[in-house]
């Protein structure tokens, strides 16, 4: 359950580092420019960034969740 709930923060966290945003940003891809929420919070599209949220939070709980064999098992 940690694990899990750690996952989701990161996810959270790097979603929200990387909003897009309508305009200029740090990186542009899919239309939009992606930036830090806290630079310009009016022009970030929320559908999208609710969107890249959820999706980044499941493949990070899959992630973290994944059983990993070791080598000598």
């Amino acid at each position: 359950m940690k694990r899990t709930l750690a996952a989701i923060i990161i996810a959270l966290f790097i979603s929200l580092m990387f909003a897009p945003h309508t305009g200029r940003g740090l990186v542009e891809f899919a239309n939009y420019a992606h930036g830090p929420f806290f630079i310009m919070p009016h022009r970030v599209d929320g559908k999208q960034l609710v969107l890249q949220t959820l999706i980044l939070g499941v493949l990070f709980v899959v992630i973290a969740n994944t059983p990993w064999k070791k080598k000598g098992e």
